[in-house]
């Protein structure tokens, strides 16, 4: 597995963990943890782009990664931590996944 691929990943798993403390309702605990992952997330996408930019042919719905993760922002200001959490889980996880997928 490439770094670049490694990377990801690992911020995925960092994501996965967030968002089942979401899910159990362990707020302060996943707010706490959510922080630090978000810097993480920033990391990845950026990964992201720089893979791209390196294999030609790569393809990233750049509008897709870009809503999904102000809807999460959106949730997050709402306080709508359910809402956050199921954003995280069916559009940005599920997506992390399918490019991982298509990493080499």
């Amino acid at each position: 597995m490439s770094a670049q691929k490694e990377l990801v990943s690992k911020s995925v798993k960092e994501v996965e963990e967030v968002v089942e403390l979401f899910y159990q309702q362990k707020l302060q605990e996943a707010l706490a943890k959510f922080e630090p992952v978000l810097g993480e997330m920033m990391t990845a996408i950026d990964t992201i782009f720089t893979y791209r930019a390196e294999h030609e042919g790569f393809e990233l719905d750049d509008a897709k990664l870009t809503n999904t993760l102000k809807e999460a922002m959106a949730a997050l200001q709402d306080g709508d931590m359910v809402l956050l959490a199921d954003i995280l889980q069916y559009d940005y996880i599920e997506y992390m996944q399918e490019i991982l997928d298509n990493m080499e």
